[in-house]
């Protein structure tokens, strides 16, 4: 009985020892990408609510055909190799079903200077856009 016993309670232990583990690594994890997300102040020159006019007047010029296209999302982002680095990310995505076409303006947070791309899917996704079912 004695060793029954034994086997069990070394088998709880090591169960409790794998939580408390994988609890540590939690918050660890998390404490690290919650300090890597921290945008500095220092960095942030141009606010959002002044990025907004900027990349709206960007995308009014370089697009003519603006009105086709709705505001999807707004953002921080960096760009990896980028000197500037941080910027504002602005999505227009296609109205017209099946949302083909986006376009992306960028105006960084430094200098407050926009850049604009069109972006859309590729002809092997235009011909296999398929829904996916569970």
């Amino acid at each position: 009985m004695a060793v029954a016993d034994l086997v069990l309670v070394r088998s709880k232990m090591l169960v409790n020892t794998i939580r408390v583990f994988s609890l540590v690594i939690l918050v660890v994890s998390v404490l690290v990408s919650l300090r890597a997300q921290d945008l500095d102040p220092k960095d942030v020159h141009v606010a959002l609510d002044q990025a907004l006019p900027i990349a709206l007047a960007k995308a009014k010029r370089d697009f003519p055909d603006l009105e086709k296209y709705i505001l999807r999302s707004a953002g921080p982002r960096v760009v990896k190799g980028d000197p500037n680095a941080l910027c504002w990310e602005f999505l227009w995505q296609e109205k017209a079903f099946p949302h083909f076409s986006e376009l992306r303006v960028r105006v960084y947070m430094r200098d407050g200077i926009a850049q604009s791309t069109r972006q859309s899917k590729g002809s092997f996704q235009k011909e296999h856009d398929k829904e996916l079912k569970p």
